[in-house]
């Protein structure tokens, strides 16, 4: 028998395939898994040169994939002022934080902020230009919503930016207060107007090497890059060069210019780059569309107005417009994935994938629709026919359900994040967190998945609640299935790679509660140890 580079014995092994769901003994050799079952038998594989943990009862599982989220971003908010609640509670709060930039800042130079949320702010209202002004006159200040969707820019931003109340906008909105004049907020398409100076690539690096040590604390080894650019392709492929690369990254490509992004569409067409190109770290998906924006911007797009307004969001295209490029694409070879969270943008996904099935068929091809929060009933089995996956951000219903509900009220959100509808029709829907829309560890998405509980303790659509397990091969296999991965990723079994963890809790045993309470105590990508929580020599238990 040849001798295995790393065994864990005595263990709680969570495999999540269906058909051995529980082990006790793993052997790795090589990166791969060699063996998955009993602590003897795992011994077997045991040499001079093997690693042998003792898990002492432990849990081991398959490291997350995070199938939605935008690692370079969230590298680039790593450089960039921490504005989230948590840190900065209040507009004052945030202004304090600017001030204090501002007095380490050569005059002209841009300051960004990331990540503030009014929803959960104390004054429960965007901050202000002129806010702004009273800290930062003579710098270039913007501040960017964690969703990603809005920005607020002050008045030296605006004028450098060469953006008046007569600028024009299509897809986006620029606000104006009841005499006219700018507020400073920038939505949607609105935000690519300003002209903020781009990072070096060395800066990129930097950021990039911070968020995937957050990535392996989370436990995720996995990720699929949801709004790939050139910049982005380079910063990857550079780390890659330079073995700096530590978790892997499936990108899908920027398809047309959007909310700020250049869209690379004919440029992927003209090198005939299909989706499966790359390599075991670097693995190009495909196409990433837009149609609308977020719930909390009231930019999502719904067929019934938001509560107490008669707006019903943005759509940034109908099916004449984007099918014909969502087909150009798949006929390329390159799946498709595009962002629809309300019923009417999701109406249109549908509808431009059935135009797209007039001219090739697509039902092998898991294409998806992203975030897809609130579909329904008929479009979900619309989804199945058309071999569609959801794209589910689960993790939203946790940390922004509450500003949902407030905005949607009980009714449509009793129906929101449909796993139990999906799991019924037979749709594949892997959970994301968006991060950084929201916080990247998939604990609260999966706790949101099984209690659906906000975080402050609303209960939204009980019946959609969905059990552990399926929560967890949301994250997992269910997640290595949307890229064609899943004999490989996000399972134990015998050939797939040893990407796995060990955990705090085994979270089929615990009250589903304390879901949020697990912590990762160590991260494998390959069979190599990427992240632990224990100090060196320290023991597992």
């Amino acid at each position: 028998m040849t001798e295995a580079d790393l065994i864990f014995v005595n263990g709680n092994v969570l495999t999540m395939d269906d058909e051995k769901p529980i082990a006790s003994g793993v052997a790795i050799r090589d990166g791969v898994i060699a063996y998955i079952g009993e602590t003897e038998e795992a011994l077997n594989w045991k040499g001079k040169e093997t690693t042998v943990t003792d898990l002492n009862g432990k849990t081991l599982m398959p490291s997350f994939i995070e199938s939605h989220i935008h690692p370079a971003i969230y590298g680039l908010s790593m450089l960039k002022l921490n504005c989230t609640p948590e840190v900065t509670p209040s507009i004052e709060a945030i202004l304090t934080k600017i001030e204090e930039e501002v007095a380490k800042t050569p005059e002209g130079h841009w300051i960004i902020g990331w990540g503030y949320d009014d929803s959960k702010m104390k004054e429960k209202r965007h901050p202000t230009r002129w806010e702004l002004d009273r800290v930062a006159p003579n710098h270039p200040v913007v501040l960017e919503r964690a969703c990603a969707h809005m920005a607020v820019a002050n008045t030296k931003a605006l004028e450098e930016s060469s953006i008046t109340e007569e600028t024009p906008v299509s897809g986006g909105k620029i606000e104006k207060d009841e005499n006219g004049e700018l507020t400073g907020l920038l939505q949607e398409k609105a935000q690519g107007l300003l002209h903020i100076p781009e990072y070096r690539l060395e800066e990129r690096v930097k950021g990039m090497k911070e968020a995937q040590e957050k990535f392996a604390s989370w436990g995720i080894t996995t990720v699929h890059c949801m709004s790939t650019q050139k910049d982005d392709m380079q910063l990857y492929q550079t780390m890659l060069e330079n073995e700096e690369l530590k978790v892997r990254i499936r990108p899908w490509i920027w398809a047309i210019d959007q909310n700020g992004f250049d869209g690379a569409l004919e440029e992927v067409l003209g090198t005939g780059l299909r989706s499966g190109f790359g390599n075991d770290m670097l693995n190009i998906q495909g196409l990433k569309f837009m149609l609308d924006g977020s719930v909390g911007g009231k930019t999502a797009a719904f067929s019934k107005p938001y509560i107490g307004t008669q707006e019903t969001g943005i759509l940034y295209n109908d099916a004449e417009e984007i099918a014909p490029l969502m087909q150009r694409g798949i006929e390329s070879g390159l799946r498709v994935a595009i962002h629809a969270i309300g019923d009417r943008a999701i109406e249109v996904a549908l509808d431009s994938f059935e135009n797209v099935t007039k001219h090739h068929p697509i039902d092998h091809m898991r294409n998806r629709i992203e975030h897809c929060i609130f579909p329904h009933s008929n479009q979900i089995l619309q989804m199945k026919n058309l071999g569609l996956l959801a794209g589910s951000s689960i993790g939203f219903l946790y940390h922004i359900g509450d500003n949902y509900l407030a905005k949607l009220g009980d009714e449509r959100m009793s129906s929101a994040f449909p796993h139990r509808s999906f799991k019924q029709a037979g749709v594949p829907a892997p959970g994301n967190s968006d991060l950084p829309v929201t916080d990247g560890n998939p604990w609260t998405g999966i706790y949101g998945a099984v209690t659906r509980k906000t975080s402050s303790g609303q209960v939204i659509g009980l019946e959609e609640g969905i059990r552990v397990w399926d929560a967890l091969k949301a994250f997992t296999v269910d997640a290595a299935y949307s890229s064609f991965e899943e004999e490989t990723l996000g399972v134990i079994k015998s050939g797939a790679k040893a990407d796995v963890m060990v955990i705090s809790h085994n979270p089929l045993e615990i009250d589903h509660e304390e879901l949020l309470d697990i912590k990762t105590e160590s991260t494998y990508l390959e069979g190599t140890m990427v992240y632990s929580s224990r100090k060196e020599g320290e023991p597992i238990v």
